[in-house]
């Protein structure tokens, strides 16, 4: 019962482990003469001794005091427990301690990828402090000689020892290596049918292939690859690249710029660009879904129709026009400038800036805004962006906003329930605008994944937003 009480009070978690018994310290040695004698005499007997001291030099020591005494063995035991009860160091550092400037260093190589640089490292800080030679290897996974090497070598040249010379290449081997590079960079610049392979790109194997039948010298994919490093060459996945061609690209930048610093009242400026076609069926997107609810979209859906939607925004009130049409041509944008005509017909002049797809440039359209300027105002003027930068036609972050609110995770049951939809979001954004009248860049409405503003270094085509991708952020401008 007492046993039971004493378990209960110190470890009460192993009350039901029958096995368990209450540790008990070891009995204390009982104090013979030869005991007594002994622990009176090992303080003197270490006196001069270095850290490390092995017990049979001691136990000589002693015999020569007492030579009557313990036996080596039990004397052995008997010393071993005195060091370790009266903390006498066992054993001497590998190491002195290592000076802050190496600690520096040190740790880089800690942090490093060269797995040699690493096991230097964790040698030396582990040698100064306190490890032996054997736990060393262990944890570097090395040899004791390697240990004892790298310890010597830092003790006696510090960390320059571990500096490596630069490795000489023997004339011809570098000579063959430069062939082989130059070889490998002549199979690069062509394409692999012509070598009459099916690819339309090369890999490495290919490489190491083809290098044999066309030089008659083998190599190895391991070569290759050597090869490919040494002159830099690495695989790149494609991306949408945001460049124009277009020669006269600043000199458009700037005259579009000029508009809208320089707008008067009385003058409007439209962006206007082509929504679709956006076929009817079930949309993707993200969408607020339950842990284990699944959410999938049909392959293969029936066909309901499409939209393609004109729309024009008016950059100093924030008001979009629009319409739909079955096509893209010089007819339907026609029809979006009589729209406006008669919209802003109490305006000035209007000004049009879109992108270079022909529509927009076709001699009808210039014929039909000549005519027009003739008969009489609103005057129609042409800001035009350079050719291939739809990205800032800035009517594509409206449209952004348009994809993410109306069209995914849609699932209309036909055209005209989804030119509705369209039609509502376009409806309140404007009643938004003209109820919190501002131009569009500095703050837009809260929908729009990009800032609608005219900026040389906007991207406002996001097609994160357009496909219904979840890698996207809101833009909010103050």
């Amino acid at each position: 019962m007492r046993e039971f009480k004493r378990i209960q009070a110190a470890y009460p978690e192993r009350l039901k482990d029958m096995d368990f018994y209450m540790p008990e310290p070891p009995p204390p040695h009982r104090p013979t003469a030869f005991y007594v004698r002994l622990m009176e005499l090992l303080p003197r007997l270490l006196a001069g001794e270095k850290p490390g001291v092995k017990a049979k030099p001691v136990w000589k020591k002693y015999r020569l005091i007492c030579p009557r005494g313990y036996a080596y063995l039990p004397f052995t035991a008997l010393f071993y427990q005195w060091i370790a009860d009266n903390g006498f160091p066992l054993k001497p550092n590998l190491l002195p301690p290592i000076p802050a400037e190496d600690l520096k260093v040190l740790k880089k190589w800690r942090q490093s990828d060269s797995r040699r640089n690493w096991q230097i490292a964790v040698t030396l800080e582990m040698a100064a402090g306190g490890a032996t030679v054997t736990e060393v290897a262990r944890k570097i996974e090395a040899m004791r000689k390697t240990v004892g090497d790298w310890i010597a070598a830092y003790i006696k040249n510090g960390l320059k020892a571990f500096e490596l010379a630069r490795h000489k290449i023997a004339p011809e081997v570098a000579r063959r290596m430069k062939e082989r590079k130059e070889h490998i960079i002549k199979l690069l610049h062509e394409p692999p049918k012509s070598y009459g392979l099916n690819r339309t790109s090369w890999t490495i194997t290919a490489l190491s292939q083809q290098y044999g039948r066309v030089f008659e010298k083998t190599i190895s994919w391991a070569q290759v690859k050597y090869c490919l490093k040494q002159l830099r060459y690495t695989f790149k996945k494609s991306r949408d690249v945001l460049t124009s061609q277009d020669l006269k690209f600043r000199e458009k930048i700037k005259m579009i710029q000029q508009t809208l610093n320089k707008l008067k009242p009385g003058e409007k400026f439209f962006s206007i660009d082509e929504y679709g076609p956006v076929g009817i069926r079930i949309k993707g997107g993200r969408m607020l879904k339950a842990p284990g609810e699944p959410y999938d979209v049909p392959d293969k859906q029936k066909h309901k129709g499409i939209v393609i939607c004109r729309a024009a925004l008016e950059l100093s009130t924030n008001q979009v026009s629009h319409f739909f049409s079955k096509r893209k041509n010089t007819f339907e944008t026609i029809k979006l400038l009589e729209m406006l005509l008669e919209q802003y017909s109490d305006q000035k002049c209007i000004y049009l800036c879109w992108d270079a797809v022909s529509w927009h440039r076709s001699g009808i359209l210039l014929d039909f805004i000549k005519e027009h300027n003739r008969a009489g105002a609103p005057e129609i003027k042409l800001a035009p962006l350079p050719a291939r930068t739809q990205y800032l036609n800035v009517i594509e972050s409206v449209f952004g906003g348009l994809a993410r609110t109306v069209i995914h995770n849609s699932d209309y049951s036909s055209v005209d329930d989804c030119q509705q939809a369209i039609t509502g979001y376009f409806k309140t954004r404007n009643q938004h605008f003209q109820e919190n009248p501002i131009r569009a860049g500095k703050k837009i409405w809260g929908m729009e994944p990009v800032a609608a503003k005219f900026c040389e270094t906007c991207n406002c085509r996001s097609r994160h937003a357009m496909r219904g991708v979840a890698n996207y952020q809101f833009t909010w401008l103050r």
